[in-house]
């Protein structure tokens, strides 16, 4: 899994943690969210990052956790009315421990999965000892908004890295096992929430296993495990579309191939391949699915990728490139009706500022103008926080 962590370093543009803040070096204040909004991840001086909102209309600006930790992937319960994300006490790991092999046991209990209640402004942290993920998939809301389930491994210091999948009940902080004895790695929840799709393999990991990686679905209790598609190389990030009948990822083939898009038909097992890309997310209406992709001009060698956003059609397979931009664009997010699309670019600020434009590339307007970085999006399912 290591090279998956590299390789979402460079496609996604991962910069060092610690940029400047505003004009008067401190974090702008919060204010009262209201409407759809959208979270996202802001980095500060002194290797921290917190979570910020924004309103769709751009109002609102304002930070939903403050801490000297590492808080990212922010990810909405199905009713707008929580937040969930990983959290790492950045400030109290050494230096030289920035590997999860290097973590020791007492360093791993840092890192943590919290849950915000955005009414109260209440966390609660529902499961701990977990690894500090760089890529999305490590955890995932079941569709009643009760349950988080979420990968876990039980020693850092082992190599290859063994997870497993368990879930959480919320409210009670009840832990449930669901893959034990084989390699799991990025849940989903299934739309109705009766099935749970990862990617992993069967039996001891070695170093070509690790590359084999395979996608599994079983019962939301662990049960009626079965393989749902085989192919050579790694795959990351399964999402279901939102009727449930397919599933999308993306991964890379074997060697040094590129990374492409996948899908599958969950009834029938048939297999496609979608073509370039990573990180797919279905549109509301399940007709059309976003994704990244680095777009580089034949013999031009770049200080660094240049990745565009793009929209395939699922039925036709056409793709058109929506940002279309000499300087990266990324972190892609739907609004709830599917109507536009929110993404962080580089075109006016190197460090990146967030932008919302139509689902067809049009009417482009930017949201944020400051000297933070900003990346992660996440737009709220629905009416989000109120101020």
């Amino acid at each position: 899994m290591m090279r998956i962590a590299a390789a979402l370093a460079a496609a996604f543009g991962f910069l060092a943690l610690g940029v400047a803040c505003g004009g008067d070096g401190q974090p702008p204040k919060a204010e009262p969210i209201g409407g759809e909004a959208i979270a996202f991840v802001v980095s500060e001086t002194g290797a921290s990052a917190d979570i910020y909102m924004v309103n769709a209309d751009g109002s609102g600006f304002g930070r939903v956790s403050e801490s000297e930790d590492v808080d990212w992937w922010p990810t909405w319960s199905p009713d707008g009315g929580r937040l969930a994300f990983l959290s790492w006490r950045r400030a109290d790991v050494t230096p030289e421990a920035e590997e999860p092999s290097a973590l020791t046991q007492e360093e791993l209990a840092l890192r943590r999965l919290v849950v915000r209640d955005l009414d109260s402004g209440e966390d609660t942290t529902v499961a701990d000892s977990l690894p500090l993920q760089t890529y999305p998939g490590s955890f995932n809301w079941s569709s009643d908004g009760k349950h988080i389930v979420y990968m876990a491994i039980a020693d850092p210091t082992q190599i290859p890295v063994r997870a497993r999948i368990q879930s959480v009940e919320v409210a009670t902080g009840m832990q449930t096992v669901l893959v034990e004895g084989q390699q799991g790695f990025h849940p989903a929840w299934s739309p109705d929430g009766t099935k749970i799709a990862f990617v992993g393999w069967i039996g001891e990991p070695d170093e070509s296993s690790q590359q084999e990686s395979e996608l599994f679905i079983m019962d939301r209790d662990g049960s009626s495990l079965r393989q749902l598609a085989s192919r050579p190389g790694s795959d990351i990030s399964p999402r279901w579309s939102p009727d449930g009948r397919r599933i999308a990822w993306w991964g890379y083939g074997p060697g040094d191939e590129p990374s492409r898009l996948f899908m599958v038909d969950v009834e029938s097992g048939e297999l496609m391949e979608l073509g370039p890309g990573t990180d797919p997310i279905w549109s509301p209406d399940g007709r059309r699915i976003l994704f990244v992709q680095e777009e580089q001009e034949p013999g031009v060698v770049a200080a660094k990728p240049n990745l565009e956003v793009f929209v395939q059609d699922v039925e036709t397979g056409e793709r058109l490139n929506l940002t279309n931009n000499a300087l990266p664009d990324r972190w892609p997010t739907w609004s709830p009706d599917g109507s536009r699309i929110a993404f962080v670019s580089e075109r006016d600020s190197p460090l990146g500022d967030i932008y919302v434009m139509n689902a067809d590339g049009s009417d482009v307007k930017r949201l944020t103008d400051n000297d933070l970085q900003e990346f992660m999006l996440a737009w709220s399912p629905g009416q989000g926080r109120q101020g």
